[in-house]
């Protein structure tokens, strides 16, 4: 006697997308998508994140700029997903799903949003970089 078919979980673009933009930095969204590997982002967060804790300059610790390659991470998979088509995303992340995503202008809000706030936090990661190095390169007070 077989039991009942069981059909792949729908996964949807946008929110997929959404989950890379808030959480890119832990990997939930590859937990959401079923991908190999999704507990390296929450690895090096995890790792790195207690060593920032009662620093003076914590935007100025090695620690920090580690931290820091999660999270432009997280935002540029956020643009990936939401960017990709949804035949592209159904074929590969909803294979075994009969529904199909027809994300529209949630994707493309998430998108937008995804550019704005992840463009400002790698300029802001990029000039604490090149602050601290030429301060410590030049011997300045922090």
């Amino acid at each position: 006697m077989q039991g009942p078919a069981v059909t792949a979980p729908f996964r949807h673009k946008a929110l997929a997308a959404l989950l890379a933009f808030l959480f890119g930095s832990l990997g939930i969204e590859r937990l959401y998508l079923g991908m190999r590997g999704w507990w390296l982002p929450l690895a090096v967060t995890g790792l790195m994140a207690p060593l920032l804790v009662g620093v003076r300059n914590w935007y100025q610790t090695p620690a920090f700029f580690v931290v820091m390659v999660p999270v432009v991470a997280g935002f540029i998979h956020a643009l990936v997903l939401a960017l990709m088509p949804d035949e592209k995303f159904d074929a590969r992340f909803n294979a075994g799903s009969a529904r199909r995503n027809a994300s529209g202008w949630n994707a493309v809000l998430v998108a937008i949003v995804t550019l704005l706030i992840g463009a400002t936090v790698l300029m802001t990661a990029i000039v604490l970089l090149f602050q601290t190095y030429f301060e410590h390169t030049l011997g300045l007070p922090r």
